[in-house]
C-alpha cells in the first residue's frame, strides 16, 4: 500500500503456456482479502495494461478467471475487456475442481484506446 508500504498482492502482465488462447499475453492480479472491493485491482489493472498496450506494444492482452469469481470478472468488464464466450477448462487445476471452468475476455489495443478518448 502506497501509505504505508505494506504489501497488499500484485498485479501484472504474463505468457502463459498450455491455454486454449496461447500464445498470449494475460493481465492478472491477486490482493489480500482485506484490500478486496477498493480500486486497488482495477487501478493496477489500468498501469498493466498501458505498459503492455504503450511500452511493450501488444495488440491485445486477455485475462481469465474462474466462472465464479464474480469480483475478477467484474474488474475485467471495467476495464473494457470482452468477455469472448469461449470458456474453457484450466489444464493447471483438476478434473472435477469447482474452479476448473473458466472463462476468457480479451481487450485489443484499438479498443482500449477507444476507452482513453
Amino acid at each position: 500500500m502506497k501509505e504505508t508500504g505494506a504489501f497488499i498482492g500484485f498485479t501484472g502482465l504474463n505468457a502463459p503456456e498450455s491455454l486454449p488462447c496461447s500464445p498470449c499475453v494475460e493481465i492478472g492480479w491477486r490482493l489480500a482479502r482485506a484490500y478486496w472491493g477498493k480500486g486497488y485491482a482495477s487501478e493496477a489493472a489500468r498501469e498493466a495494461l498501458r505498459i503492455g498496450f504503450k511500452q511493450l506494444a501488444l495488440d491485445e492482452i486477455v485475462a481469465f478467471t474462474a466462472l465464479s469469481n464474480h469480483r475478477s470478472r467484474a474488474v475485467m468488464e471495467r476495464l473494457g475487456m470482452r468477455n469472448t464466450q469461449e470458456d474453457f477448462d484450466h489444464p493447471r487445476v483438476p478434473a472435477g475442481h469447482p474452479l476448473r471452468r473458466h472463462c476468457l475476455y480479451r481487450l485489443t489495443h484499438t479498443d482500449w484506446q477507444r476507452r482513453l478518448t
